[in-house]
């Protein structure tokens, strides 16, 4: 199909000077047309000939396109997505009974809140990845039918939320038969060049400036308008006089023809007369009052109705009507009731005083607020006003922010909310949703607001939502220490307050307040010891409502923290998931999962994360995907799964760095780096650490203790045993500074005691054990003490240390420690051998062997292998296989594919694009020797 709603179809003969431009547009769409997606941004000042030449492009295009699909943007501003909705209003997406439109199936349908006009209901704000997800996904469903052309006039004038997403569409755009043609007016203030930077900076944006037409193509241009050959005089003069620019010249050939002038050498002093004047200046000041008026008003609300034009001008339809004719018979309108170039516009405009301007503009949004216009499309308008708002500006524009919100574009949201804020600097209800929609984008700058408001509220039930909503923006902003201490006044204040009198809603504020009393306490090991204090002798709450259960997860987590025995924490995690919440951002599952998986409760924890996962694909939410498949790829490898762990955290990890968030990033890294070393890639495990570079990381609680101890375990997989003693010593002194006692979060001891006995310092290692034994009996898991015998064994020499290396493996085997339980039938078997006990050793390093080829634990398996060949053993089977090879995204790929999910249904679960899809399925064919799908089933169930 093609859908103008942006440039018009112009004769080819009329451009002048642009053929290799014309050739290079059609040759970079044959490109795009292979799936190979590409971008041009035609550059140029006003009236250089970017739309036309456009045009043009776009009717050689037509027999190659499958969908073009155009709009132009206006410059007097637009509402959020206006740009989106201009070039999919054709597909009629919006009207009853699409939603059963192909076009809008599986995540296409997230594209919806962008699409429809006007955006007020009762779902919340809209996630702003989501949104984009689904209109990329939209983008792509076009595509499967040929090459998609979406041609965008203007794109200066773009709003924020279309650029951005045309940004995130065109990193995207490598598998897509998609060409995206833009056109940038230079030489113009523009509002957001750090937007339309990010699209230019696209590997597949190619960035074409238009020149100044030379003087044979001017002289082509009066030739085809007089019919006749001029004199070169002529032509040179006009070219000069005109700077080259095609708008222009034709001005001067439609001021030439007004005035019955032929053109000729004789007329050459006359060109210097004309000028700039050539736009419109001499014939607006030749049009009478109504007809001016008019033309004014059409510069202010171009594209409107008649109706509405005659009312901003102060008269009748019927006078606007006949000056409107008037102006179209000057060639100063196109088609419709706009200008014919924004040249004409900008000359109109110059030609009244910046206070009419106000009065026309403000005028402009009463009547269209009075004639029921959504709000966003009213504060365009507004927007443009100087100065501070009126009183039902504000009303206006916090609608419009609202709406704006609820379709995923908080930035716009956030604009008119700064506007509505000059009204009352000291708004506080204003200064709390700025911050709300700042918090994802500028976390800084939304607590510089929440800043503004606290100083201005004293009362502590006013001043608690505002702490709350200060201490979630913190964990964004990565520095939770003011918010932590803001948390700790207000629940000091609202005790004071409430008294023994608490009523319900007291309560309930309160319960909130502890929360991010927790979350923000927690985030920073420097506070989690005054966390301990304050809910020392705390009465747990019931977990009935929602806000009971985020309580309920900090709080278990806090107990995780201490090392408190895991019976008790599993228990509060256990009754926070009962219910099932997974939303918003996943905060009590997230909270509840780390508790329950340490103590050994995986399958809940499994549970609750993969109900989370699902909730992300289905919304398109991929930072809730991101972490949550992250966490559950530390499960995995807790629950000694080292295939699953490395499937999911290698997909979080191809999401962060596809969305380019890895230097600020740790938990996908952490994960990514942890299986690597299983997997027996400790230096690929050293590059994935090396990309993050985040400030102040020393400081956080848990995602520095999974980082130095994934720095430590690699340096060991390389043998750099000194190395990794001194990250496990570095993760010691850490903890203990924190005073986080939990024996299991980061065990730096067990390992250590490993190292240590490698280096023949086991009493340095026995000394270390020491300080921990105390918290491994708190604790009190089945891994935990075997996990802690196992330590002791290998440091103690002799027939003792063989005795509690044998208890460990039996203790281990009645606990979800697999990996670990690999590693201590390794111990005891290598300690057999050394007593001559051949055959037991044998017997060991076999039962060692079996268990690593289950959990696909390689690094095991690169140390028990050997060990049985030198004790005398064979293997009773191999241990290779295949699917062993398999990478983590190509095996969570196959996995999709085996459930007969399609290239594009994968793509869209998992946050990739279908070439990225495609790139793995193949490489798994290969990997596999198989030749597709069909087989892919039975190769990998039989392994």
């Amino acid at each position: 199909m093609v859908a103008r709603s942006g440039p018009q179809s112009e004769p080819a003969t009329e451009l002048a000077g642009r053929d290799w431009e014309r050739s290079l547009l059609v040759e970079r769409a044959r490109g795009a047309s292979l799936g190979e997606g590409q971008a041009v941004l035609l550059r140029g000042p006003a009236g250089i000939g970017k739309t036309k030449l456009l045009s043009v492009a776009l009717d050689e295009l037509t027999p190659i396109a499958r969908t073009v699909l155009t709009v132009k943007c206006p410059e007097s501003g637009s509402t959020a997505y206006e740009t989106v909705r201009g070039l999919f209003e054709p597909l009629r997406l919006t009207e009853d009974g699409a939603e059963s439109s192909p076009l809008l199936s599986g995540s296409a349908r997230l594209a919806l809140p962008a699409l429809l006009p006007d955006r007020t209901d009762e779902t919340g704000p809209t996630d702003t990845y989501s949104v984009m997800h689904g209109l990329h996904w939209l983008t792509a469903g076009l595509s499967a039918d040929g090459l998609v052309v979406l041609a965008i006039d203007d794109v200066q004038w773009c709003d924020e939320a279309s650029l951005r997403w045309l940004g995130f569409l065109l990193r995207r755009a490598d598998d897509l038969p998609l060409m995206v043609l833009m056109t940038q007016r230079t030489g113009h203030e523009q509002s957001r060049p750090e937007v339309l930077d990010e699209i230019s900076d696209t590997l597949s944006c190619l960035i074409v400036d238009l020149p100044p037409l030379t003087t044979e193509a001017v002289g082509e241009m009066l030739h085809w308008a007089f019919d006749r050959e001029l004199d070169s005089a002529f032509s040179a003069k006009c070219a000069e006089i005109t700077g080259g620019n095609p708008f222009l010249v034709r001005r001067v050939v439609s001021r030439l023809r007004g005035d019955e002038i032929s053109p000729g050498a004789e007329q050459t002093a006359l060109l210097d007369e004309l000028g700039w004047n050539v736009v419109a200046r001499s014939l607006l000041d030749r049009l009478p009052r109504d007809a001016y008026a008019v033309a004014t008003a059409i510069a202010v609300l171009g594209g409107e109705t008649v109706e509405m034009i005659a009312a901003l001008a102060g008269t009748q339809p019927g006078p606007a009507r006949a000056a409107v004719e008037i102006l179209r018979a000057n060639d100063l309108l196109g088609d419709g009731l706009d200008y014919a170039h924004d040249l004409i516009r900008s000359a109109v405009l110059d030609t009244t005083s910046a206070n009419e301007r106000v009065a026309l503009r403000e005028r402009a949004a009463r009547l269209l607020n009075d004639s029921g216009r959504p709000a966003e499309e009213v504060a365009v308008q507004l927007m443009l006003l100087p100065g501070d708002p009126a009183p039902w500006m504000v009303g206006v524009l916090l609608t419009a922010a609202e709406s704006a919100e609820h379709r995923g574009a908080p930035v716009a949201a956030a604009h008119y909310l700064s506007q509505a804020l000059k009204h009352d600097p000291d708004d506080v209800s204003l200064l709390a949703a700025l911050a709300r929609v700042l918090g994802q984008s500028e976390p800084a700058k939304a607590l510089e607001h929440l800043e503004h408001a606290l100083g201005l509220v004293r009362d502590p039930r006013t001043r608690a939502p505002l702490v709350v909503q200060y201490a979630l923006t913190s964990l964004g902003a990565q520095n939770s220490l003011r918010a932590f201490e803001l948390v700790d006044e207000v629940i000091d204040a609202i005790e004071a307050e409430a008294g023994a009198e608490a009523t319900p809603a007291d309560r309930a504020l309160r319960t909130l307040v502890e929360f991010a009393y927790l979350i923000s306490g927690l985030d920073e090991k420097s506070t989690v010891h005054r966390v301990g204090r304050r809910f020392r002798d705390y009465v747990p709450p019931q977990g009935d409502t929602a806000e009971e259960r985020q309580l309920l997860g900090m709080l278990s987590s806090l107990g995780t923290f201490q090392g408190r025995p895991a019976t008790e924490v599993a228990a509060q995690a256990e009754k926070v998931l009962r219910i099932g919440d997974v939303a918003p951002g996943g905060w009590a599952v997230l909270s509840a999962s780390l508790p329950l998986y340490l103590a050994d409760e995986i399958d809940p924890a499994l549970v609750a994360l993969t109900a989370l996962i699902e909730h992300a694909q289905r919304t398109g939410e991929a930072w809730t995907h991101t972490l949550g498949a992250s966490t559950r790829a530390e499960v995995y490898r807790w629950a000694g799964n080292v295939g699953e762990a490395l499937s999911d955290a290698q997909l979080s990890f191809d999401v962060v760095l596809q969305e380019s968030w890895a230097p600020n990033v740790v938990m996908p890294q952490t994960a990514l780096a942890s299986a690597l070393i299983r997997r027996g890639e400790p230096a690929r495990a050293q590059e994935v650490l090396d990309l993050i570079t985040r400030p102040r990381l020393d400081r956080f609680t848990l995602e520095y203790h999974w980082y130095v101890m994934a720095r430590a375990r690699s340096r060991a997989a390389l043998g750099d045993l000194e190395g990794a003693l001194t990250h496990f010593y570095r993760c010691a002194d850490s903890l203990a500074e924190g005073g986080i006692g939990n024996p299991v979060l980061a065990p730096w001891w067990f390992d250590a005691a490993d190292v240590l006995a490698e280096l023949g310092r086991p009493h340095e290692g026995l000394d270390l054990i020491e300080r921990v034994e105390e918290s491994v009996h708190r604790w009190g898991t089945t891994r935990a003490l075997g996990m802690f015998r196992m330590a002791r064994g290998v440091l103690t020499a002799g027939d003792a240390g063989i005795d509690l290396l044998t208890h460990a493996v039996h203790t281990l085997a009645d606990s979800p420690g697999r990996l670990e339980q690999a590693r201590a039938e390794y111990l005891l078997g290598r300690r057999l051998y050394r007593r001559g006990d051949a055959e037991g050793a044998r017997e060991r390093l076999r039962r060692s062997i079996d268990q690593a080829v289950l959990c696909r634990d390689q690094l095991q398996l690169n140390q028990s292998l050997p060990a049985l060949s030198e004790a005398g053993g064979r293997l009773r089977r191999s241990t290779a296989s295949p699917v062993d090879t398999l990478s983590g995204s190509e095996r969570r790929v196959a996995e999709q594919a085996i459930a007969g999910a399609t290239n594009r249904e994968i793509a869209e679960s998992l946050f990739l694009t279908q070439r990225t899809v495609e790139f793995h399925l193949t490489s798994v064919y290969r990997k596999l020797g198989i030749r597709g799908r069909k087989e892919l089933a039975r190769v990998l169930r039989k392994t």
